[in-house]
């Protein structure tokens, strides 16, 4: 849900600032692209192994920094964060690190990337903790992220907790299905905590009437992976529905009675703390939720809130969505804690906050109004009615910046 948080990033910040948002190019899109008043450019990675898209997406960065003068620099994760950091001090730019993920902590997980030795990954937290060391602001998902940098000695660099924003319901009014169904959202990194939620559902007896739909981001590889297993448990009422776009997130939590929050007991969740970007559209459907009891759900789940079970512990699971799906009752209770939840994670207080991050280095004069931030269509930058720019230019506002997200990160297609 990266593209979401950039999506209003952009909106928040154009009314004050000429946005670049420099990340990948696939096939379907141009080089140069408008949306809105921002810029999007895009890199084409033409090699193959993972260190050289690194290193080519760093040349690019470079290039893109010594081409025009920025004010600000937003990036996202070590990649280029290490170049940005190095070249900070000799452009003068602020250094805006977002910190909401870290790949020392993701990777492990993704099945994707190949196996990372212990240097490896100790030179990917170095490289972390020196693009941090280097930024004017830190922006972070939750407040158990805050502490975590807290912790690691972060006491004069400004911290800011910055929530997931939800998609806007536009209207869409719950449409659950004829059976109880448990909606679980995750993606490439997260096929462990759906093999525990693949148990638990195989626990659960038929007559209970229970569905089980799941969507997120797969790889081929993960797909062929998860349909095998689904075929190897015979689990014949999950719904798999292909998310094009993650405005179609929304119609799941449409059809869906109640949410899981399955994440296992691993460091990224347990000394870092989720990042949990699902939480915020769980919230704003108010859907009855069951987490993982962990420190990162405990933030913003207590025992009147939702129902926890052990994480990993597919049998509990199951007994505590056996449980939800008989109770009325208690669907109610847990539906009401939700919504009563949502309005800190609306888009327009993400846009308030960013705004308030930013307002150091922004003029008085120059700040957007609320009409132009309220007029801006609730859509991703892949599915903008853009206008291909090839000569993308420069007329530049006072202020400028640049949005950097992760060298692995490309806009969903349109």
């Amino acid at each position: 849900m990266l593209s979401r948080r950039i999506t209003y990033y952009i909106k928040a910040l154009s009314g004050s600032f000429d946005v670049s948002l420099l990340c990948l190019k696939d096939a379907e899109h141009p080089h140069i692209e408008r949306y809105g008043k921002a810029r999007i450019l895009r890199v084409p990675l033409k090699h193959k192994t993972l260190q050289q898209r690194m290193e080519q997406f760093e040349r690019a960065i470079r290039r893109q920094l010594e081409s025009e003068e920025y004010a600000i620099v937003h990036c996202f994760d070590f990649v280029s964060g290490r170049v940005l950091a190095e070249l900070k001090k000799q452009l003068g730019y602020q250094l805006i690190f977002e910190a909401t993920t870290l790949s020392s902590q993701e990777w492990p997980h993704n099945p994707l990337e190949p196996a990372l030795s212990a240097k490896s990954l100790d030179t990917i937290t170095a490289e972390e903790t020196y693009t941090a060391s280097h930024a004017n602001v830190l922006i972070v998902a939750s407040k158990q992220q805050k502490k975590y940098f807290l912790r690691k000695g972060f006491l004069r660099t400004p911290v800011h907790v910055l929530f997931h924003p939800s998609l806007p319901r536009k209207g869409m009014s719950a449409q659950p299905t004829a059976r109880f169904q448990f909606l679980h959202l995750g993606g490439q990194s997260q096929l462990t905590s759906l093999q525990t939620t693949f148990n638990a559902f195989k626990a659960i007896p038929p007559e209970s009437k229970i569905q089980l739909a799941f969507g997120g981001h797969y790889s081929a590889q993960s797909k062929a992976y998860l349909t095998a297993l689904r075929e190897t448990l015979n689990l014949k009422e999950t719904i798999w529905p292909t998310l094009r776009h993650e405005t179609e997130v929304s119609v799941l939590c449409a059809q869906a009675n109640a949410a899981l929050l399955t994440l296992e007991d691993e460091p990224r969740n347990v000394s870092f703390g989720g990042s949990m970007p699902e939480l915020a559209d769980f919230f704003a459907w108010g859907l009855p939720i069951v987490a993982s009891d962990l420190p990162c759900t405990r933030e913003f789940l207590n025992e009147k809130d939702a129902l926890f079970f052990a994480p990993g512990n597919s049998t509990m699971l199951a007994e505590r969505m056996k449980t939800l799906a008989a109770s009325p009752q208690l669907q109610t209770q847990l539906a009401f804690a939700s919504k009563a939840k949502a309005a800190a994670f609306e888009p327009a207080r993400f846009i308030h906050e960013t705004l308030r991050i930013y307002h150091p280095w922004l003029d008085k004069k120059s700040a957007p109004s609320a009409q132009l931030l309220e007029s801006w269509p609730e859509i991703t930058p892949s599915r903008a009615k853009t206008t291909s720019c090839p000569s993308a230019s420069s007329s530049r506002l006072e202020h400028e910046t640049i949005i950097v997200p992760p060298a692995s990160f490309s806009l969903p297609p349109k």
